[in-house]
């Protein structure tokens, strides 16, 4: 079995995406306190249920997260 190694600034730049400018209200919907949401936006890697929760929210796979590119049809839509 593959182990994959996690880079932090990938997940970071993912997450910061993914948050956008609404920290308060991304670390409301998944029950986290925003200095976590900070903290993972910084570079700290969330635990695997927290890293569930934010993919789940998001519709964005976990491995999207840790690295993995995506096909465009793999997307999540895009809000209106």
């Amino acid at each position: 079995m593959e182990t994959m190694t996690i880079d932090p600034r990938i997940l970071s730049d993912r997450i910061r995406f993914v948050v956008q400018d609404e920290p308060k209200a991304f670390a409301y919907d998944l029950g986290l306190s925003l200095s976590a949401v900070y903290n993972y936006m910084n570079g700290r890697i969330p635990t695997t249920d927290v890293l569930f929760r934010i993919a789940k929210y998001t519709g964005y796979p976990m491995e999207w997260f840790l690295g993995e590119e995506l096909a465009i049809s793999e997307q999540p839509p895009v809000a209106a």
